[in-house]
């Protein structure tokens, strides 16, 4: 509710404080409108990506399509993708994921070592689109009907995909999911395990994200 409330302040708030590397523009996020996406992105200290949405009229990026961090002496490429919404946006248009992949995947392969696609397409969208884009080594995507046991291996390209907990008003976030996976020396990922965590009345509350929320009820 506080998400709700905040127009999404204290969630930024709450990433911060968890110290995200990048997100992935979703149609939620910029149901906003203009003003209050670029007031969150500013208030972010972290990059919100998307490498296919523009402001209507335009085909200019609204947002940086990519971020390269340094991780363990690999360069990790994070590209955004943005899901097409099933309605119209008023301020802007979400443009065909595919072509954006297409773009972009080489233009950050040749930066990084790894090439990371995060996006809030749907588990299903997402494998195929990685079944036809090659050089990604890792989709991470969300909207599944169910959480798959363990990371998918897209037999044509060799890309790894998990999925995030299937949303729920209300009840999203009930479970931590940890990869943990090799860099070789041509950048490809071999896995090493993945791992889902419930989070429960065992695992207790972290003081600094107690107060930040109680700041903003």
């Amino acid at each position: 509710m506080l998400g709700d409330t905040t127009k999404g302040e204290v969630i930024i708030a709450g990433m911060n404080l968890m110290g995200y590397d990048a997100m992935a523009l979703g149609p939620g996020d910029l149901s906003l409108g203009v003003d209050l996406v670029r007031q969150r992105m500013a208030e972010a200290e972290f990059p919100m990506l998307s490498a296919n949405v523009v402001l209507n009229g335009s085909q200019e990026l609204f947002a940086k399509p990519y971020r390269i961090v340094e991780i363990d002496g690999h360069g990790v490429g994070v590209i955004g993708l943005t899901r097409v919404p099933a309605n119209a946006l008023d301020d802007f248009e979400v443009l065909d994921p595919e072509e954006a992949l297409e773009r972009y995947v080489p233009e950050v392969a040749e930066q990084a070592d790894v090439v990371i696609v995060l996006t809030n397409m749907t588990y299903p969208t997402g494998l195929a689109l990685a079944a036809v884009v090659p050089e990604i080594d890792l989709l991470i995507a969300g909207r599944a009907e169910s959480i798959p046991n363990k990371p998918v291996q897209v037999p044509s390209t060799g890309t790894l995909a998990v999925t995030t907990e299937p949303p729920a008003t209300r009840h999203t976030g009930r479970q931590v999911g940890t990869l943990t996976a090799t860099v070789g020396s041509d950048g490809s990922l071999s896995l090493q395990s993945w791992q889902a965590t419930p989070l429960g009345p065992k695992i207790p509350d972290d003081v600094q994200m107690t107060a930040l929320l109680d700041s903003f009820r």
